[in-house]
């Protein structure tokens, strides 16, 4: 079983378009040529990667190839050592990443990280510390992810009793882009819902508030719970 291309750029910690983080072809920024990093060229990506197929190229400077390929020139080592390491660690198994693996460098960012951990390296070096800290960081992620849905819920009231549900819609779609989970279907499903969650409630009436703080007053002490 071939290595995924797309979990080999994240631990190499490669610029990834997240408008196309886990299509079948995700873009990144060339670590080859660079091209794409230029300052003219903020919102272009030249690296594509199969995601189905595991191969890339880059459509400016030619480089392209297969996984075992990509990782030889990332690491500057021969191909047939790339080849030599994957056969001897997983042999024919399938590697099953925890969730936090699979998160992004930009996801990271949004959740106050510099970098996105090199989990392989880390893994390798102390597996005891390894599991520690992928345990503490997607609890930091779940808790991030509360918080962006409570936010999304609280701009989709504000939207229905404020006269700019467009307007809302639209901001909560690019919070989506952003930080690369869907948020808009997670709370239209939620709402039209007879009994919701006790946080959608606190969303709302903080919203209402905000829509007409005179009508609805709003207790500042009322806190986001844990739980969706």
């Amino acid at each position: 079983m071939l290595p995924e291309i797309l979990e080999v750029a994240e631990q190499h910690q490669l610029i990834i378009n997240p408008r196309t983080h886990g299509k079948k072809e995700t873009t990144a920024k060339c670590p080859f040529c660079h091209e794409d990093a230029k300052p003219d060229k903020k919102h272009k990506y030249y690296l594509s990667l199969n995601t189905e197929n595991q191969v890339f190229k880059c459509w400016y400077c030619g480089q392209s190839g297969g996984v075992y390929r990509f990782i030889s020139l990332l690491e500057d080592i021969p191909e047939s050592e790339v080849v030599e390491r994957y056969q001897k660690q997983f042999g024919k198994r399938r590697v099953h990443l925890h969730p936090v693996e699979r998160l992004t460098a930009n996801q990271f960012k949004l959740m106050g990280y510099r970098n996105k951990p090199n989990w392989f390296e880390m893994r390798k070096r102390d597996k005891s510390y390894y599991k520690r800290t992928r345990d503490l960081i997607w609890s930091e992620w779940k808790e991030f992810m509360q918080r962006e849905k409570y936010q999304a819920f609280q701009l989709l009231i504000a939207g229905i009793y404020g006269m700019s549900y467009q307007k809302s819609v639209q901001r909560i779609k690019e919070r989506e882009k952003e930080i690369g989970v869907p948020l808009l279907e997670h709370v239209l499903k939620i709402y039209p819902l007879s009994e919701r969650p006790e946080w959608t409630e606190r969303a709302k009436k903080f919203a209402l508030h905000v829509c007409n703080p005179i009508k609805y007053p709003f207790e500042e002490n009322l806190k986001l719970k844990e739980s969706v």
